[in-house]
């Protein structure tokens, strides 16, 4: 079994509702887990730009990021960052800001 069916079995066995969860980064590929965590409560987006998680992410040939093997992590973002779009309910601009900022935007928008 590989990593996106054991991720889309858990959240698909998640019930939480009025929890964070904080997925993985390739959870956003399973339609059906992403379906059922939105009948948990809104999905935020925490939306970064390309240079800033370049800026984060130092380690990405390393890291085992779930990606293609030849595939860039310019074209991973490009990837992610359309689905993650689709899914969520609240997008939070987070480039420039601190984690109390992103923290009380989420919140006031909850």
């Amino acid at each position: 079994m590989n990593l996106r069916q054991i991720e889309e079995q858990v959240l698909l066995s998640v019930d939480l509702s009025q929890h964070v969860i904080a997925t993985g980064g390739s959870a956003v590929y399973s339609e059906v887990g992403m379906a059922h965590l939105k009948t948990l409560g809104p999905v935020v987006f925490l939306d970064c730009s390309l240079k800033e998680l370049r800026a984060r992410i130092h380690n990405y040939e390393s890291r085992g990021v779930a990606r293609r093997p030849d595939q860039s992590f310019d074209a991973l973002f490009e990837e992610r960052n359309s689905l993650y779009r689709r899914y969520a309910d609240i997008v939070v601009a987070c480039d420039g800001k601190t984690q109390a900022q992103i923290i009380e935007e989420i919140l006031e928008r909850v």
